[in-house]
């Protein structure tokens, strides 16, 4: 059993859609879709192996409107429905999950990315160190000396793990103004416009120069013309941007404890619900 390491968090909504859309369609014993379930559980059987956490955490949206909609009700509002089968899988997913003793958390009304960031809080207050798997680049916000972001590139062959210095070299500016660059640039996989003409560069020079959102907006008449008008037309709109590009850190969640997933009955649940193969790999390993 795994009592040493760091805490693995996986956001397991990344996760499932990059199997559901990396994999061609697949059909299991049953009759059922399999292809979400089978590339998600292969992809945190790899993530354990790779980075022998002490634990493992697996977080899911609830898929219910989050305040992130009261406050932008355009937020998100460009995705498109989800696929039936897509549906199907991830309904199923977070009880296959627990099948290994894992844990697979939700905190309604809140998203995947906020499960993530109140987990990191609390490994952090307890003084240990954290990994969060996630393609998610918003959260590079979570990355300090203790917690650094893995972003899988293929599979869970070939992944980036990100760190404070890395968030710097991608984008600019360190961790703690990520929100204020999302809200600034905009987000288009949120739906969110940010200020017109400004563009992730500029943003990040905007914010270097002045230290935050706050700060560029009060000296909006500093910039030239086109950027102040912008930045002044579009202030409260930009403050709103930075709370929902904001992960919540304070969800009622408990640190999880250490241990090291239930191999064999998880092979057991991958079985029943007709995925064989991976069945036979998982069970191979007690």
């Amino acid at each position: 059993m795994a009592q040493t390491g760091p805490l693995l968090i996986v956001d397991g909504d990344a996760l499932a859609h990059r199997a559901y859309h990396a994999l061609p369609p697949l059909t299991g014993s049953t009759g059922r879709p399999i292809g979400l379930l089978q590339g998600t559980i292969s992809m945190l059987a790899a993530a354990w192996d790779l980075f022998a956490p002490r634990a493992l955490a697996v977080a899911f949206d609830c898929r219910l409107p989050s305040p992130r909609h009261e406050a932008w009700p355009a937020y998100q509002g460009q995705r498109e429905d989800f696929a039936p089968d897509l549906v199907e899988q991830l309904d199923l997913l977070p009880g296959l999950v627990r099948a290994f003793g894992v844990a697979a958390l939700t905190a309604p009304p809140w998203e995947a990315d906020d499960v993530c960031a109140t987990l990191v809080a609390l490994e952090e207050a307890a003084g240990g160190t954290a990994l969060v798997v996630t393609h998610d680049r918003d959260a590079f916000q979570l990355a300090s000396e203790r917690t650094s972001v893995v972003r899988p590139l293929s599979g869970m062959s070939e992944v980036e793990v990100v760190d404070p210095a890395g968030v710097v070299d991608r984008y600019g500016v360190g961790p703690g103004l990520v929100p204020d660059l999302i809200a600034l640039r905009g987000d288009p996989s949120d739906n969110l416009p940010g200020a017109k003409g400004i563009g992730q560069k500029t943003a990040a020079d905007l914010l270097a120069r002045y230290g935050g959102l706050d700060e560029v907006i009060l000296h909006a008449d500093e910039l030239t013309p086109a950027k102040a008008r912008a930045v002044a037309e579009s202030a409260t709109d930009l403050r709103v941007f930075r709370e929902i590009a904001t992960m919540r850190r304070d969800l009622p969640l408990e640190r999880p404890l250490s241990g090291e997933p239930d191999w064999a009955a998880g092979a057991a649940a991958c079985a029943a619900a007709g995925i064989g193969r991976l069945a036979e790999r998982l069970a191979a390993r007690d």
